[in-house]
């Protein structure tokens, strides 16, 4: 006997669940009520968007939030605040339509269409809101990977972007932005307590860090940054080293600057620098390092003119970023 097969993963068998769910769950209340639904949420969804930097602003200005607790507070608290209003607005629009409409038998019939909008909604907002959060490699991986969720996410990228913005800073005010000084003289070392071999190079962010350190460099008369292969492998090399062995730091165990581990790679430069983070995604990761004056002077240094940037992704445990820059 022939079955169909979707060739999924277990995401796709949670999404499919849901959505079955959801859909028996509220099939009741018909048509006409799902859709209003639909527009409440949606709308509600969209109006915080638009005004969440107003509340956060008053956050911090009164009540001394940090900036990123602020934005992704105030988007929350409009987003409660404006569902039940819209609620309330669409509990009214309901009363002033015709008994007999609610009783039609269409309206329970085509209920399923806003359900399965509304499902779908729901879906792809928890899917890009978890793949912005430092959660295991294993989890980002089998979304990634959903037969179903891939489509939804590849329709999400400015919605990442933007959940990115109100959430990023916020995961960095409570999971910490974690770097070094970039002056050598001193060998400053951060034990990290924990030793990570669940290990992921993360190309996106890659090329997102150097989207966003050329534009600082653009925005400001500055040649952009060429990518050398090199420089690049030799950034994920001890991206990965400092998370396999349990240290942050510009040198290595073995007492290895960046200069002694890029002879060793047989690197040549004249000048040369080095930034390292620790964080949850790449916004955390770039406003740290631009609010650091050490961090900011390599990424805006005319003499560079080379880079290479290695993400390695340690899932529960953040990102490390490297960017090692020569001339």
């Amino acid at each position: 006997m022939f079955f169909p097969s979707l060739h999924g993963n277990w995401v796709d068998f949670l999404i499919i669940l849901f959505v079955v769910f959801y859909i028996w769950d509220g099939w009741g209340k018909g048509f006409i009520s799902q859709m209003l639904d639909l527009v409440v949420f949606i709308g509600a969804f969209l109006l915080a968007l638009k005004l969440y930097p107003f509340l956060a602003n008053i956050l911090v200005a009164n009540f001394s939030f940090p900036q990123g607790i602020a934005r992704a507070g105030g988007f929350f608290i409009l987003g409660i605040v404006l569902e039940q209003v819209l609620a309330n607005l669409a509990g009214w629009a309901m009363g002033k339509i015709h008994e007999k409409w609610h009783r039609h038998k269409l309206n329970r019939f085509l209920a399923v269409i806003p359900l399965a909008a509304n499902a779908i909604v729901l879906i792809a907002f928890v899917l890009t809101l978890l793949l912005g959060l430092p959660i295991q490699g294993q989890i980002k991986a089998a979304i990634s990977d959903s037969k179903l969720a891939k489509p939804l996410i590849s329709k999400t990228q400015n919605l990442e972007r933007i959940l990115s913005k109100i959430f990023g800073q916020a995961l960095g005010d409570s999971l910490n932005f974690v770097t070094v000084p970039t002056k050598l003289e001193g060998r400053d070392q951060v034990k990290l307590n924990f030793n990570q071999h669940e290990l992921t190079v993360d190309e996106g962010s890659e090329t997102e860090m150097l989207s966003r350190v050329n534009k600082e460099r653009r925005d400001r008369g500055i040649k952009e940054l060429v990518e050398n292969d090199k420089l690049r492998d030799l950034a994920r090399n001890y991206a990965r080293d400092m998370f396999e062995r349990g240290y942050f730091s510009h040198y290595n165990p073995e007492g290895e600057s960046p200069f002694d581990r890029m002879e060793k790679a047989g690197i040549t430069y004249q000048t040369a620098g080095e930034n390292l983070a620790l964080s949850p995604n790449v916004t955390v990761a770039h406003e740290g390092l631009m609010q650091s004056q050490g961090h900011r002077e390599n990424i805006l240094n005319p003499d560079f003119g080379r880079v290479g940037i290695g993400v390695i992704d340690g899932g529960i445990y953040g990102k490390m970023f490297v960017q090692e820059f020569t001339n």
